[in-house]
């Protein structure tokens, strides 16, 4: 029986608009089983409705970036304000990151400022977001670094080729904080065509004390993982709390 959780990600950016949406940041790519000299079309999704949500607005993305195989930077080409091409110079595993322009936004009686609790009246809550997202491809077949990291806050490692996986197989992922294992903390994974609603996953796993887990691909096609993560504000006249979010899509075959 599949398992269902629905996850309310409580951040809104004020700069969006009045209305509170639950964002999230991740990564398409049209081929994760290129071959070498191969150009891949990479996409960034900024918003609550996956499984296509293209970035429209300037000044979210902080950074797009790369790793090959070897761990070394790759510079992608941008194509547009939401789509960037990667160029296959080897076999191996590719690794793609976005990152938003992180900050503060604090909610109020007057409805949400994009600054915290200081010099505010009447507020609600107060909340410090960082957003990551992910993608792995596997060039030519081969598995060579996909278990790299980046440098991201918060990150899902792909611990195996997403790619070289069937239907009802397990993918071990890592899910590392500050370049530490995460333990016991949620994931949340969902494949396009599970679910029109928003913020509804198809499977959900705790990390083991080494910050590693697996999920059950019950579908095969286009995956997202989500892992949400909360800690306190050190000062709570500040501001109430961080809140970080990574995601990692994938594709099986």
């Amino acid at each position: 029986m599949k398992r269902i959780l629905t996850v309310i990600c409580f951040l809104t950016i004020a700069s969006l608009g009045s209305s509170a949406w639950a964002h999230m940041l991740w990564i398409f790519a049209d081929d994760y089983n290129p071959d070498k000299g191969d150009t891949v079309q990479i996409e960034i999704n900024w918003g609550h409705h996956f499984p296509k949500d293209p970035l429209n607005k300037e000044g979210i993305l902080k950074r797009v970036y790369a790793l090959d195989p070897s761990g070394q930077v790759v510079t992608l080409k941008q194509i547009s304000m939401s789509n960037y091409e990667l160029t296959v110079k080897e076999k191996g595993a590719y690794a793609i990151f976005a990152e938003i322009n992180g900050g503060v936004y604090s909610k109020t009686t007057d409805g949400y400022k994009r600054q915290n609790k200081k010099g505010l009246d009447n507020v609600l809550t107060c909340v410090s977001y960082d957003m990551r997202a992910k993608t792995v491809i596997c060039a030519g077949g081969k598995e060579r670094g996909v278990g790299q990291s980046g440098d991201d806050l918060l990150e899902i490692v792909p611990l195996k080729n997403p790619a070289s996986l069937k239907e009802g197989e397990l993918l071990p992922v890592r899910v590392l904080f500050k370049e530490a294992p995460l333990s016991r903390e949620y994931l949340h994974a969902t494949y396009v065509g599970f679910s029109e609603q928003n913020e509804t996953y198809a499977f959900s796993a705790m990390t083991n004390k080494d910050g590693e887990t697996k999920i059950k691909l019950v579908k095969e096609g286009t995956w997202l993982v989500k892992v949400p993560y909360k800690l306190p504000y050190p000062d709570p006249t500040e501001c109430d709390r961080y809140y970080y979010c990574a995601t990692l899509t994938f594709k099986t075959n």
